[in-house]
C-alpha cells in the first residue's frame, strides 16, 4: 500500500506557503502607501567650504541610507584598525596612531571643508578639530568612548583642541593634531584630574612644543577637567543611540 504521508506533507507545505504569500501581501499593502509617501519627502543637507555654508535638498530615504552607510564604514574602519586588541589602552592608541598616519593637516591655502567625519577620512586631511573628530569617532566605535573640546589660551582668543577618551574608567587626554599623548613617568596615560593637579605632566608630554607661537604649557594654566556630554558626538552616528537621543530631545 502506498504511503500518503509525503503527499500530505507536501500539501501542508503548499498551504503554509500560500498563507505566507497572503500575509506578506497584506503587510506590503499596509506599508506601501507610507513607503511611497516617505519616498517623496525631502530634507536638507549642509556643507561648509571656507566658512561659507551651502544647503541643498535631498530625498529623505537618501539621507537615511547615507546615515547607515557611514555607520557601517566606521565599524569597518575600527575593525581594521584594532584587530585582536582587547584593552582600552591598546585600542585607543591604535586609533590615535592610525589617525596621525592617515589624516594630515589641511594646507594653509587649501580649502576648508566642513561636513561628515567619513568625508574627512576619505579626503585624508582636516583642521585640528576635524582630526580630533576622526579620532574620537573611531575611538568610540572601537569601544572607548571619546569626545573633544577646545581649550582656550588664558587672556587670548587662541584655542587648543584636546581629545578625551575613557580608558579603564578614567578620562585621559590626547592632542591629535600635535601628536601629544599625556603620560606619567611609568608610561601610564594621565587622567584629566592628574593633569589638573600636576602641570608638570604637560611639560613632560609636550617638551618645548609651541602652538601658534605660544609655549604649549601656557594653554593649561588653570586647567580643569571638562564636562562630559550626556550623549557623545560619535554616539549620534550610531542608529540606536541616535534614536534614543532624538526621542529624549523630542520629549524635552
Amino acid at each position: 500500500m502506498n504511503d500518503p504521508a509525503p503527499h500530505a506533507s507536501s500539501d501542508r507545505r503548499g498551504r503554509w506557503r500560500q498563507r505566507g504569500y497572503f500575509i506578506a501581501g497584506g503587510v506590503l499593502l499596509l506599508i506601501l502607501p507610507g513607503t511611497l509617501a516617505i519616498s517623496t519627502w525631502t530634507v536638507t543637507t549642509r556643507q561648509g567650504i571656507n566658512s561659507r555654508v551651502s544647503t541643498r535638498e535631498i530625498p529623505f530615504y537618501v539621507k537615511i541610507m547615507d546615515f547607515f552607510h557611514r555607520h557601517y564604514k566606521y565599524e569597518a574602519f575600527t575593525a581594521e584598525i584594532t584587530p585582536g586588541l582587547n584593552s582600552d589602552r591598546e585600542r585607543v592608541l591604535a586609533v590615535f596612531d592610525w589617525t596621525r598616519r592617515n589624516i594630515r593637516k589641511t594646507l594653509e591655502d587649501g580649502p576648508v571643508v566642513d561636513d561628515h567625519v567619513l568625508n574627512i577620512i576619505i579626503r585624508g586631511h582636516g583642521l585640528d578639530d576635524q582630526m580630533a573628530d576622526v579620532f574620537t569617532t573611531l575611538s568610540t566605535y572601537a569601544g572607548v568612548p571619546a569626545f573633544w573640546s577646545f581649550l582656550a589660551l588664558p587672556g587670548s582668543k587662541e584655542k587648543l583642541v584636546l581629545s578625551f577618551a575613557r580608558v579603564d574608567g578614567r578620562w585621559v587626554v590626547f592632542d591629535v593634531a600635535n601628536g601629544v599623548i599625556f603620560q606619567k613617568d611609568r608610561g601610564d596615560l594621565a587622567s584629566v584630574e592628574e593633569i589638573a593637579a600636576n602641570p608638570g605632566l604637560v611639560e613632560g608630554a609636550a617638551g618645548a612644543l609651541r602652538y601658534l607661537g605660544v609655549p604649549y604649557q601656557r594653554y593649561f594654566q588653570g586647567f580643569t577637567p571638562p564636562s562630559v556630554p550626556n550623549t557623545l558626538r560619535a554616539e549620534k552616528q550610531m542608529p540606536w543611540r541616535r534614536l534614543i537621543f532624538e526621542a529624549k530631545r523630542l520629549l524635552g
